[in-house]
């Protein structure tokens, strides 16, 4: 039903983001989404902001990433700009292996 709320999601963790991911063989492309949580942003056009610059930046990664895969990206933190979640979103897909 929701796999990554169950106990088969891999989960890494850096100082900007929170990263869930399952890899399911019946998907034959991969999905992702990014989420903030009130905590972090209280303002809704914060929240938007930083949801929408994880997608645009993602989509430098899309070729290199492994099919099969629904992940989710939580922010733990506001990021300071955008080299910092270039930097975060980038360590967290190496660690995770799901770039090389």
């Amino acid at each position: 039903m929701f796999p990554l709320l169950s106990n088969g999601a891999k989960i890494f963790k850096n100082k900007l983001f929170l990263l869930r991911f399952v890899l399911e063989s019946n998907q034959k492309i991969s999905r992702f989404c990014f989420s903030v949580s009130k905590k972090v942003a209280r303002n809704a056009v914060t929240r938007n902001k930083m949801r929408r610059a994880g997608y645009r930046l993602l989509k430098k990664y899309l070729s290199e990433i492994k099919p099969e895969v629904i992940a989710l990206f939580s922010y733990r933190v506001i990021p300071k700009d955008e080299e910092e979640i270039i930097k975060n979103l980038t360590s967290i897909l190496k660690d995770s292996k799901l770039i090389k």
